[in-house]
């Protein structure tokens, strides 16, 4: 009743930016990951607003598959998930031990890094699940081998602590070379045995998140935690040899904005800053969106863009601005009409994938800068 009422009375706002999921290709990633591991469970990462698509939105679509846990980093997120599904939770990353009471012990899990964290679990006195996270070579965080003893004589006195899970993470699988995969495979297996000779009996062992999920032969993984793949990006290169199992996947973002001006502007008039564009035309109409850097464009791209406006590739010129931007324009463009900035097809200078390569970056950081705010829509 009270959600009812809430949204009875919440404005109905028409947004100009509107981030557009496609449901459909979600789910149908999700499937296909199935495939290529049917002995196996895969744990969704909804991590960093679930890479931009948004965290309440994936929530929705996923609120019926049947997975063990979501993955999540912080408690903010977890927070979210807590409210709105009723998915068990694992959280992946670190926080203040006074902050463990503040989670349902009964749905979330805790990924152990040290034995400071299993310290502070323990002085919840409470029976919970734990996946101990071990450092086989990333060398950023994780049990060092060394210390895998000292972790598991710390656990003999808190029998309230269930090791139900065993978690790694690879450092180069979209690598074509995969340089150190075997070699951490092997140091996962050696430490997890050393786990087993201390009576413990986890039920999860995972390392591989997209990557590995395509390019890994090996039933002794039960669990995968599918990241960039279930939003429909390819992790690896061309030259892989599983670079095809990835190309079946489905982008499912795509993202517009509409024409808020129309300029017409004179032979030698400047746009913008600077006056960084400079029309050398004889009459030239420059169209501006109201979509900038901190919409989640970065200002490198000014100037080597392309949106679309009415299945037509307009140039976007002059520099991106925080909340503005500018394509060239035509006569029979309207102010309300709708340009399209991102599209879901692959192959396309308005892709994820050619924008963060325009970048110089990985399409993980074009989807997480997505601001939060902008209205994301399912269909």
């Amino acid at each position: 009743m009270r959600t009812f009422i809430k949204n009875l009375f919440k404005p109905k706002v028409a947004p100009m930016n509107i981030i557009h999921l496609d449901k459909k290709a979600l789910l149908d990633n999700f499937v296909y990951l199935k495939t290529l591991k049917p002995q196996a469970r895969l744990f969704p990462v909804v991590k960093s607003n679930a890479y931009g698509h948004g965290l309440d939105q994936i929530l929705q679509i996923y609120k019926k598959i049947d997975v063990p846990y979501l993955v999540v980093d912080s408690f903010p997120e977890y927070n979210i998930i807590a409210r709105h599904s009723k998915h068990h939770i694992l959280v992946l990353g670190e926080t203040f031990s006074q902050n463990y009471k503040e989670f349902d012990l009964k749905r979330t899990t805790f990924a152990v890094y040290n034995a400071e964290t299993l310290h502070g679990l323990a002085k919840l006195k409470k029976k919970l699940n734990i996946h101990l996270f071990l450092n086989t070579g990333m060398n950023r965080e994780g049990i060092q081998p060394s210390n895998l003893v000292n972790i598991l004589e710390t656990l003999k006195s808190f029998p309230q602590l269930t090791v139900e899970g065993v978690m790694s993470h690879f450092h180069s699988a979209d690598s074509v070379q995969s340089t150190g995969m075997q070699e951490q495979i092997e140091q996962f297996k050696t430490m997890y045995y050393q786990i087993l000779e201390y009576g413990h009996t986890p039920k999860w062992r995972h390392i591989g998140a997209s990557a590995g999920l395509l390019k890994m032969e090996d039933d002794f993984f039960n669990a995968y935690r599918p990241w960039l793949a279930l939003y429909g990006y390819n992790p690896l290169s061309p030259e892989d040899t599983a670079f095809e199992k990835g190309e079946k996947l489905q982008p499912a973002l795509s993202l517009s904005s509409v024409i808020v001006a129309l300029n017409q502007l004179e032979k030698g008039e400047i746009v913008s800053y600077n006056g960084q564009w400079e029309n050398q035309q004889a009459q030239q109409i420059t169209a501006t969106v109201p979509f900038g850097y901190a919409e989640g464009l970065p200002r490198k791209l000014s100037g080597k863009l392309f949106f679309r406006w009415n299945k037509e590739l307009v140039p976007q010129i002059w520099t991106i601005c925080m909340n503005l931007c500018c394509c060239l324009g035509n006569e029979k463009m309207q102010i309300g009409e709708r340009v399209w900035i991102i599209e879901r097809e692959k192959n396309t200078p308005l892709s994820i994938a050619h924008l963060a390569r325009e970048t110089d970056t990985i399409p993980y950081e074009m989807l997480v800068r997505l601001e939060k705010g902008i209205r994301r829509e399912i269909g």
